[in-house]
């Protein structure tokens, strides 16, 4: 339901505008566009939202603005709301850069992401394609919310790997679609599709795993379970189950049905164990695991 929501706010808000929108579009200096476009296309394609929509994009512009330190800059997109990729060409601009960086940008939040960027082509290193691509990925991460990480952490935005990966990394686009779900300009019907499904596979594995973890399951038999579960979840979050599908559930989770289980835990609950106990190996032969897992399994899937 909140879900939902959020969907209809974000859809009325919407209304009227052609297409999705990217967070921030970029000025780039038309020379520095035109070597690099294909570059400047790759970073646009790959820093995309869970649902697959761009979150900044790249426009050519006659402009080549110089300013005596980066601040003034930020300061006047600050003012103006345009955003550019500015280059460092001498020691005479953007004096705060020091000559050990390849490029600087205020770091933003998903929220309120900022829109400078400034590469130091000043210093003495080969601005290939890819180094320029990396490079420019790495600050527009900045830009968008994202410090630096360091140790292990196979990210673009960790100085030891920024320029030894491709692009951004399966861990950066993990990033983005937990912290990006999807733009902020449009959200269609499809797009909140693709969340559910995104959150409901994560829940999903969770559950899997705390099964596995705690039941003594096998990782094939938790998916299993889980996936049972939540079919009828979904169902039963529509109308209340009837007898026929408990009884399939059941069956396919324990190997009985549902009203030979409620009898024969009526007749437990009287002191008549017998019953229950004959179940209770029957399930734990089902699910090749130990009777005492399956007692504290029926307790989490029944008795809650």
């Amino acid at each position: 339901m909140k879900l939902m929501l959020v969907g209809i706010l974000l859809l009325f808000f919407s209304c009227g505008k052609p297409g999705a929108t990217p967070l921030v579009t970029y000025n780039v200096p038309t020379n520095i566009y035109n070597t690099y476009k294909k570059e400047l296309d790759a970073v646009t394609g790959e820093i995309v939202s869970l649902t697959g929509k761009q979150l900044v994009r790249f426009v050519p512009n006659d402009q080549n603005p110089k300013y005596t330190d980066s601040l003034d800059a930020f300061n006047d997109y600050r003012s103006s709301d345009n955003a550019w990729i500015l280059i460092k060409e001498n020691n005479t601009q953007f004096t705060d850069i020091s000559d050990g960086a390849a490029g600087i940008a205020y770091i933003g939040t998903n929220n309120s992401p900022t829109g400078i960027i400034v590469l130091n082509f000043s210093i003495p290193m080969t601005w290939s394609g890819h180094n320029f691509h990396q490079v420019v990925a790495h600050e527009v991460l900045h830009c968008l919310g994202y410090d630096h990480t360091f140790g292990d952490d196979y990210s673009i935005m960790n100085y030891n790997y920024v320029y030894g990966v491709s692009g951004i990394t399966t861990i950066d686009r993990d990033r983005l679609a937990t912290d990006f779900p999807f733009s902020l300009a449009v959200v269609t019907t499809k797009d909140l599709e693709k969340l559910a499904a995104f959150d409901e596979r994560e829940e999903s594995e969770k559950y899997a795993y705390h099964l596995m973890e705690n039941f003594g399951l096998s990782e094939s038999r938790a998916q299993i379970i889980t996936r049972h579960l939540t079919s009828y979840k979904k169902l039963g979050g529509q109308r209340a189950l009837n007898d026929r599908e408990k009884d399939i559930l059941s069956q396919e989770i324990l190997g009985f049905g549902f009203e030979k289980g409620k009898m024969a835990l009526e007749k437990y609950m009287q002191g008549e164990k017998e019953s229950m106990e004959g179940l209770i190996i029957l399930a734990a032969n089902k699910n090749k695991t130990s009777p005492e897992h399956i007692k504290e399994l029926f307790g989490e899937l029944f008795l809650k």
